[in-house]
């Protein structure tokens, strides 16, 4: 059934008008327009709908529920779109953020504390996701940015790079490590190893690292969350192999970080916004903050 609001709003206007004449005055319409979308409603629900005469147009009983019936759906889409236009208009002023968790707790704090004394009157929602759900945030329309990593595979997004977060050493401050000026990753092989779980792009990064030093490491501890592998390290159970910024996650805790050497590992760290759109103003605005207080977190 192919009834629009326009027609519904046309049936209504010749139910509370005296003559097809006045209708179509109200409705906007010509008369010939008037009786024909008549004609068709009529023909699509199967029913007669208003009873004529030369001087009058009165309802049928037909007509009585179906004008009823349009009165409601014509209120309840008015109403839609004013809470369209009122979502619309909250949206123009808020930013919704996906962010990695090791990122965004360096991050994000600091960036949304001073684009809000500049920008009080937008409104900032974060969700501290892992890369793929963040990413696919973007993608669905949920986030207007994802602060992660770069993409294997960027599909419809973009990705602006912010900068790099090397890995680090993390060791108890009375390990062996602790003393060395220098630390590489072959360094680290006659020790457990705590390494955070299979799906972990950290795992799949230090992996990596013991591949290119042609070594094996079977970690002697496997954990889903940062804070569970510094734990364990701060416990003297053995050492790990973190990004920098992860450790803005536990700050606080009695452990020793050192940069990693050959290799150099570093993450790639960004801004995933869908390609092709220009950015909000003050969504734009938002990640010149970002950039800034990435700078500012980097390790030096």
């Amino acid at each position: 059934m192919l009834l629009t609001i326009r027609q519904l709003e046309i049936l209504v206007a010749v139910a509370d008008a005296p003559t097809f004449t006045e209708a179509a005055a109200v409705a906007g319409v010509t008369q010939p327009s008037l009786s024909e979308t008549i004609r068709r409603a009529e023909a699509e629900l199967g029913v007669p709908l208003f009873d004529r005469t030369t001087r009058s147009v009165t309802l049928t009983s037909e007509g009585r529920h179906v004008v009823a019936i349009a009165r409601e759906m014509i209120r309840d889409f008015r109403r839609g779109l004013e809470s369209i236009g009122r979502w619309s208009g909250r949206m123009r002023n808020r930013i919704t953020i996906a962010g990695l968790p090791s990122v965004a707790c360096a991050v994000l704090p600091a960036a949304i504390r001073g684009f809000m004394e500049a920008c009080p009157a937008v409104d900032i929602g974060v969700h501290d996701l892992v890369h793929e759900r963040a990413i696919a945030e973007v993608e669905n329309g949920v986030a207007d940015l994802a602060l992660t990593i770069r993409p294997a595979k960027l599909g419809d997004c973009r990705f602006d790079e912010l900068g790099a977060d090397t890995f680090h050493l993390v060791c108890a401050p009375h390990h062996r490590l602790a003393k060395r000026r220098k630390v590489t990753w072959l360094d680290l092989a006659p020790f457990p190893f705590i390494s955070l779980a299979r799906t972990s792009s950290v795992r799949r990064m230090t992996d990596a690292a013991f591949v290119n030093c042609d070594i094996f490491v079977e970690p002697a501890y496997e954990v889903e969350q940062i804070p569970s592998a510094v734990a364990l390290v701060e416990a003297g159970l053995g050492v790990s192999a973190l990004p920098a910024l992860t450790l803005t996650m536990v700050r606080g805790a009695n452990v020793v970080s050192k940069p990693l050497d050959n290799p150099l590992m570093q993450r790639r760290i960004g801004v995933v916004t869908l390609a092709g759109r220009t950015l909000p103003s003050h969504v734009a605005a938002f990640v010149e903050t970002l950039r800034h207080s990435f700078a500012d977190a980097a390790p030096k």
